[in-house]
């Protein structure tokens, strides 16, 4: 009969208090680490223990608590176990030996080790200790109970909760996927525009009025033909009298139907289609939708005193999420073209806070303009001519007017002056 004396069993028990504190500490950053995309991904491939793990992520406060809980008892536990054995070994000086040898014990296999360790697999781990952990929090069900009970009742702000994932985390888990190579640029740069999707509004992604090709209702269907054929559109927007009196919109296939049907009693108001109309504020993902429904491919839109402001195609809130969208009667030309260091040829139409970010410039931003254009117009004072130069000496860049069309300014060039040399234009 083997007879096992107490410091023996004592011992025994304070390595096994030892491993469960490691176990515990492990399975705190390991289960809180885990991510619930991550544990969806799991429970949909079938891993051993992902119903277990995605049970607990429904409630981190309890989680948490049953790893607080159970860490707690077996440290108490190891360093009362580890007290009596340095007494029973070296008598009252052992209290302090105890102390010691318990804390460095702890930080490396209880703390250090296991947490690193656990930093490493979350993954393989969170799937091994959600089981164990489950039917603990299952035990400790009234303390957990209790526990509920009072954070409700002291709740600062009951019924309020903060969003598992922000967009700002999500961009930054999209910057770290590209860094490690598994996002590819242009992925990361579509990924970015879904994000900006729901926010954009009409008035950003609008052609202007300015630049609108439209008819009148008076004209002839050879007037239309020869639009159509000139422009390329497939659809153009139909005025009465003067263009802020948008009436319809004319799709090309009607009108070629009835010229090769020879309808000579055809005329653009039997032809043309009810537009619809839509503020400059509304928020592109909404539209897309609408239009969806409508099965129209163009809205026209209104300004907030209701005057005709432009139109907005699918095409244009399409180009948001994949980029500038070319079919052959398209000619290529980007917005901001570099002449050389420092010098920049912008369209007019160009956004000054979209050539901030993409220039890392500092121009003036009112609720005066908007775009490149507008800002040379607003500091001139009037319609400016070509070849006229607008200084903008905070920012410590000239703009100097290139090409008009009539009235409007169509090319712009952007010179940033050197560091060493503000004053000075080049």
């Amino acid at each position: 009969m083997v007879v096992v004396d107490l410091l023996t069993i004592e011992i025994i028990l304070f390595v096994v208090c030892l491993l469960l504190s490691g176990f515990f500490s492990s399975s705190e950053v390991a289960l809180i680490s885990i991510t619930r995309a991550k544990v969806r991904a799991l429970l949909n491939q079938g891993r051993k223990g992902a119903k277990a793990l995605d049970t607990l992520k429904k409630s981190t406060d309890g989680l948490l608590i049953t790893i607080l809980i159970g860490n707690n008892i077996v440290n108490v536990a190891a360093a009362s176990l580890a007290t009596a054995i340095a007494i029973a070994i070296y008598g009252d000086v052992g209290i302090g030996i105890a102390t010691g040898v318990t804390v460095i014990l702890m930080l490396v296999f209880g703390e250090i080790g296991p947490k690193m360790y656990a930093s490493r697999n979350t993954e393989t781990l969170a799937l091994r200790v959600a089981l164990p952990i489950l039917y603990l929090s299952r035990v400790l069900y009234p303390v957990l109970w209790v526990a509920d009970r009072i954070k409700r009742q002291f709740a600062f702000r009951p019924g309020v909760t903060e969003p598992v994932v922000t967009e700002e985390e999500i961009k930054e888990w999209i910057d770290v996927g590209e860094e490690e190579g598994t996002i590819e640029e242009e992925e990361r740069d579509m990924l970015y525009s879904v994000l900006r999707f729901g926010d954009t509004t009409v008035r950003e992604v609008m052609t202007p009025r300015i630049d609108v090709v439209m008819i009148e209702d008076a004209s002839t269907l050879e007037n239309a033909l020869s639009i159509f054929n000139e422009t390329g559109f497939s659809r153009i927007p139909v005025y009465h009298e003067h263009i802020d009196n948008v009436v319809g919109l004319l799709n090309v296939k009607d009108v070629f139907s009835a010229a090769f049907r020879q309808q000579t009693s055809a005329t653009i108001p039997s032809l043309m289609y009810e537009p619809y109309f839509v503020p400059e504020s509304k928020k592109i993902d909404e539209l897309l939708k609408e239009l969806q429904v409508k099965k129209q491919h163009m809205a026209v839109v209104l300004d907030e005193y209701g005057s005709f402001a432009g139109i907005v195609t699918v095409e244009d809130m399409l180009e948001e999420l994949v980029g500038e969208i070319m079919d052959e009667f398209d000619e290529e030309e980007p917005e901001v073209q570099q002449v050389e260091e420092g010098v920049y040829l912008v369209d007019a139409r160009a956004w000054v806070e979209h050539l901030n970010e993409d220039l890392e410039l500092f121009l003036p931003l009112t609720d005066a303009y908007e775009s490149i254009g507008g800002l040379v117009i607003d500091r001139l004072g009037h319609i400016p001519r070509r070849g006229e130069v607008v200084k903008i000496e905070e920012s410590n860049i000239t703009l100097v007017v290139m090409q008009m069309r009539g009235r409007r300014i169509v090319k712009v060039k952007l010179i940033i002056a050197s560091q060493n040399a503000p004053g000075e234009a080049r």
